[in-house]
C-alpha cells in the first residue's frame, strides 16, 4: 500500500490548502499564508537543516518498495488519520473522505514525467457558477425552470495534463479557390462564382500547440477554452495542487500528435491557399513536411460541472486562468416557436395594413407589391432576430407578455385591414403577397435561428492553431494564382466543393 504527501504548515504542522483568490496556500490551522514559492524555499531550508521529510511535509515513507508501480490503479494510506484512499488510476490529487486533508499522489507524477510547468487557477467557484448563470441568460431561449431548477453536480477545479507541442511545418500545395458574389437586387440577383487555380509554397511556425493528454477529457471542451495564456504560466510545483483536483495523463505525446498533425495541417493549408480572403478554398495536392520542435509537459486550469435538469445532464466548463466557458443548453421550443409565429403574424399584419394604404389604388401590376413585399420581408426577418429574438423572447413573463401584446396588435390591424378591404384583384394580391411572405418568413427565420441556436449550444472540434502561430516566421516563398472561369448562378453554394462531391476531379 502506498502512501500519500500533504501540504504542511511549517509553524503548526496543520494542513495548507492552495487558495484561488489570494494566490497562497493557507494553513486550516493558523491561517498562516504563503506563496508556493515562498513555501518551496521553506521546506528547501528545512532540508538543508536536515529535518526529516515527515516533519516537512507529512508524508510518510512508502511500505512497499518492491511493487514496481505496475498500476496505477493503487490505494493509499493517509498520512494524517490511516484511512485508505482510492483516488482511481489518474487521479492526482484529492481530498481524504475520512479527515479532510488535502492530498497530492505525488508518486504518480514521480513515476510518470514531472510538468515541466503549472497555468494556475485564478478564477474561483462563485465566478464559475456566475459565469454560468449569466450565461444562460444571455444564451436563446434557454427555458426559465433550467435556471431555477437546475442542479449543479461534481463541481471540480481539476488541473488537465496537457502536451504542448512546437511544430515547424514547411511545403508546397496545389489549391482551388472560389469567390461568391451577390450582383443584382431580388428577383434580378445573382450570384457570380470566381474559381481560381494556384500554387503556393512556404513554412510556418506553432508554438504551444495543445492537446490535453487524457482521453477522459472530451476535447471539444479543451479546445473549446482555447488559448491558453502559456506566458502566465508558473514552474511546477505540487503546492499550486493543494486543495484541488489534478489528474495524470494516460495518453503519452506520441499518442497525442496525430490531434495535432490534423489541426497544423488544416492552418497551413489556410496559410498557404490565403483561404481568409476567399469564401471557399480546396487543397487538390499538399507535400508538407513537418518537424516537432519541442514538446512540453503542463497542467492547465478547468472548472467542470454536470447541470441535471429533467434526468438530463449537461455540461458547463470554464477556463480557470480566462474566464473563457463552453456549455451545453436546452431550448425551450415553446419560446421559440411563439416567438416565431406571433412575431410574424403582427409583422404581417401590420405591412398588409400598410400596403392598404399606401399602395395606390390605379396600381394593376404586381411589380409595386413585389418590391414592397420583399421590403417587408427584409425589415420583418430584422426585428424577429434582432428585437423579437434577443429582448422580447428571453424569459417566461416576457414571452407571454410579448405574445400577447403581438396577439393584440395583430387583431386590430386585422380590423383596419378589413375596413380598407374593397374585395378588388388588387387587395386580394396584396393579401396572397402578405401570406405568402408570412410563410416564408417563418420558414426562413426558423431555420435561420435554428441554426444558431446549433452551433451556439454545441461544443465542437476546433480544426485549425492559428492562435498559436509565430508570426515572425511566416514565410511565403512563392504564390502563383490564375482566374479558371467565371460563371453566374442563382445559388451561393461553392461549386468546386459540389464538383469534388460529385467526382468530377
Amino acid at each position: 500500500m502506498n502512501y500519500s504527501d500533504q501540504a504542511r504548515c511549517p509553524s503548526c504542522s496543520g494542513s495548507m490548502i492552495f487558495n484561488i483568490g489570494a494566490q497562497k496556500l493557507v494553513c486550516s490551522s493558523c491561517s498562516r499564508m504563503l506563496s508556493p514559492d515562498e513555501y518551496e524555499l521553506i521546506i528547501a531550508e528545512k532540508k538543508q537543516k536536515g529535518v526529516s521529510d515527515e516533519a516537512v511535509s507529512g508524508a510518510r515513507p512508502n511500505v512497499d518498495e518492491n511493487d514496481g508501480f505496475a498500476s496505477l490503479n493503487r490505494s493509499y494510506t493517509c498520512s494524517s488519520c490511516g484511512g485508505e484512499i482510492n483516488p482511481g488510476a489518474l487521479g492526482a490529487a484529492d481530498f481524504c473522505p475520512f479527515c479532510g486533508n488535502a492530498i497530492v499522489f505525488t508518486d504518480k507524477y514521480r513515476e510518470q514525467r514531472m510538468p515541466d510547468f503549472i497555468l494556475p487557477f485564478i478564477r474561483e467557484k462563485s465566478y464559475f457558477i456566475a459565469n454560468f448563470r449569466k450565461r444562460a441568460r444571455t444564451k436563446y431561449f434557454v427555458p426559465d425552470g433550467f435556471i431555477r431548477e437546475a442542479v449543479p453536480e461534481n463541481v471540480r477545479a481539476t488541473y488537465v495534463p496537457f502536451w504542448l507541442y512546437d511544430v515547424k511545418v514547411s511545403g508546397e500545395a496545389d489549391y482551388q479557390a472560389e469567390k461568391v458574389e451577390r450582383r443584382g437586387f431580388g428577383k434580378y440577383s445573382s450570384y457570380e462564382h470566381q474559381v481560381y487555380q494556384g500554387h503556393t509554397a512556404g513554412s510556418q511556425k506553432y508554438l504551444h500547440v495543445p492537446q490535453d493528454g487524457s482521453s477522459n477529457v472530451d476535447d471539444r471542451i479543451s479546445q473549446a477554452l482555447e488559448p491558453y495564456p502559456v506566458e502566465a504560466a508558473q514552474p511546477f510545483s505540487f503546492a499550486w495542487l493543494s486543495g484541488l483536483n489534478a489528474i495524470i495523463y494516460n495518453m503519452d505525446s506520441h499518442d497525442s500528435y496525430a490531434s495535432i498533425r490534423r489541426r497544423v495541417t488544416a492552418s497551413f493549408d489556410a496559410f498557404l491557399s490565403d483561404a481568409k480572403n476567399f469564401t471557399y478554398t480546396r487543397i487538390d495536392r499538399r507535400d508538407y513536411k513537418m518537424e516537432p520542435l519541442k514538446v512540453s509537459y503542463a497542467l492547465f486550469p478547468i472548472w467542470t460541472m454536470d447541470l441535471v435538469w429533467k434526468k438530463r445532464k449537461f455540461r458547463f466548463a470554464m477556463n480557470g486562468q480566462t474566464g473563457k466557458s463552453a456549455e451545453e443548453f436546452p431550448v425551450s421550443w415553446m419560446k421559440f416557436y411563439s416567438c416565431q409565429l406571433t412575431s410574424w403574424f403582427m409583422a404581417s399584419c401590420f405591412w398588409m395594413w400598410l400596403s392598404l394604404v399606401l399602395i395606390p389604388e390605379k396600381v394593376t401590376d404586381g411589380r409595386v407589391p413585389g418590391v414592397f413585399a420583399l421590403v417587408m420581408l427584409l425589415l420583418s426577418a430584422v426585428f424577429v432576430r434582432y428585437v423579437s429574438v434577443r429582448y422580447l423572447f428571453t424569459r417566461n413573463l416576457n414571452s407571454w407578455l410579448s405574445a400577447l401584446t403581438m396577439l393584440g396588435c395583430s387583431a386590430y390591424l386585422m380590423s383596419l385591414c378589413l375596413d380598407d378591404f374593397q374585395n378588388r384583384f388588387r387587395d386580394w394580391f396584396i393579401f396572397v403577397l402578405v401570406l405568402a411572405g408570412f410563410v416564408s418568413g417563418v420558414i426562413f427565420t426558423s431555420g435561420w435561428m435554428l441554426q444558431i441556436i446549433k452551433k451556439d449550444n454545441a461544443m465542437e472540434f476546433r480544426r485549425d492553431s492559428k492562435d498559436y502561430v509565430s508570426t515572425a516566421d511566416d514565410i511565403v516563398s512563392s504564390k502563383e494564382r490564375k482566374l479558371l472561369y467565371k460563371k453566374s448562378t442563382g445559388s451561393n453554394g461553392s461549386l468546386i466543393l459540389q464538383k469534388k462531391k460529385q467526382g468530377r476531379f
